[in-house]
């Protein structure tokens, strides 16, 4: 059953100030989700779940608001540890006792929980009540929340609803208008190293690029986010969008066919050299192939090919890559 739910951005406001006003220790007396569906667009774009809602699946818009409350007691050791898929971003975490005054020990309270939708399709929300330290442990409470993320319910005041494009898009080609911007939201973890390098025509510009992180509080080291890219259409034609998931220290380069002597595969660098690898593995032997690399050179050796450098290859790795074709009219 798919369900959607909303409350008006005044109510969110008040409880929002509330909350923050009292450093996040004040319950919140919030309504239950309601089980009626939000108007395409609205300036109101706030989302309550609960426990009520474990197991159940709601469509949302994408960049809105979602507020998650669950029951808990951590006096008894015990605690919910929340997992999101890529496309969720936990935004702040808080927990708010019953017993405002701090007199009642061992009261219990609530968890809350708020995150951001941040790439469309069905993302999920799952979570397990548990002692850390307790691995064996089974049948313990867990919450589940599946959510269709669908287009930006809110746009900027006065323009169109932003076409939004995913890593599922690679190698597609799309329409856009003159003057309008769209949206790549691609996954990245820079805490690897590995970081979206993005090459745009000269018909399209970059307005702004952000990576929205996954879990601020820190719970989860490294558990990366998504890099956000705004792009605006300048210019007719057909242009272009590139883009390579790479660590910008590690030399790149395009694999490449030499129709010499038989036949053999060498790279081209980014860096305007040739490399000849005395041994490179199959896999990597496709002509166009972007590839990163590592290599030791090859001294006072003669090769019957006499094209580029041979080298001995210490680390080869495909180049993950976007393409986008946009056609501007």
């Amino acid at each position: 059953m798919k369900k959607s739910i909303q409350i008006s951005a005044g109510i969110v406001l008040i409880c929002i100030v509330a909350i923050f006003a009292c450093g996040c220790t004040s319950p919140v007396d919030q309504p239950e989700p309601a089980a009626t569906p939000p108007p395409a667009q609205s300036s109101a774009s706030v989302y309550l779940f609960s426990q009520a809602n474990n197991n159940e699946t709601y469509f949302v818009g994408l960049d809105s608001e979602l507020w998650l409350r669950l029951p808990g007691n951590p006096t008894t050791g015990y605690s919910w540890q929340l997992n999101t898929t890529q496309g969720i971003v936990i935004v702040n975490e808080s927990y708010i006792p019953d017993d405002k005054s701090g007199t009642m020990v061992g009261s219990g309270g609530t968890y809350l929980w708020v995150l951001k939708p941040v790439q469309p399709g069905n993302q999920m929300i799952s979570g397990v009540y548990s002692r850390p330290w307790e691995s064996n442990i089974t049948d313990l409470p867990t919450f589940t929340l599946t959510l269709d993320v669908g287009e930006i319910l809110t746009p900027p005041e006065g323009s169109p609803a932003l076409n939004i494009y995913t890593e599922s898009d690679s190698g597609r080609t799309v329409n856009e208008s003159l003057g309008d911007e769209f949206n790549l939201r691609l996954a990245e973890n820079p805490t690897t190293g590995y970081m979206w390098n993005i090459t745009l025509s000269s018909g399209l510009e970059l307005t702004h690029d952000e990576f929205i992180q996954t879990n601020v509080s820190g719970k989860i080291a490294g558990s990366g986010g998504v890099h956000s890219f705004s792009v605006k259409a300048v210019n007719p034609g057909t242009q272009t969008l590139h883009g390579e998931y790479l660590r910008s220290w590690v030399p790149a380069g395009t694999v490449t066919f030499v129709d010499l002597e038989g036949g053999f595969y060498g790279i081209i660098g980014d860096d305007g050299t040739n490399y000849y690898p005395l041994q490179m593995d199959k896999q990597y032997k496709k002509d166009g192939l972007r590839v990163a690399f590592e290599y030791e050179p090859v001294k006072d050796t003669a090769t019957i090919q006499m094209w580029g450098n041979p080298v001995n290859l210490t680390l080869i790795e495909e180049i993950r890559t976007f393409d986008l074709s946009v056609l501007v009219s």
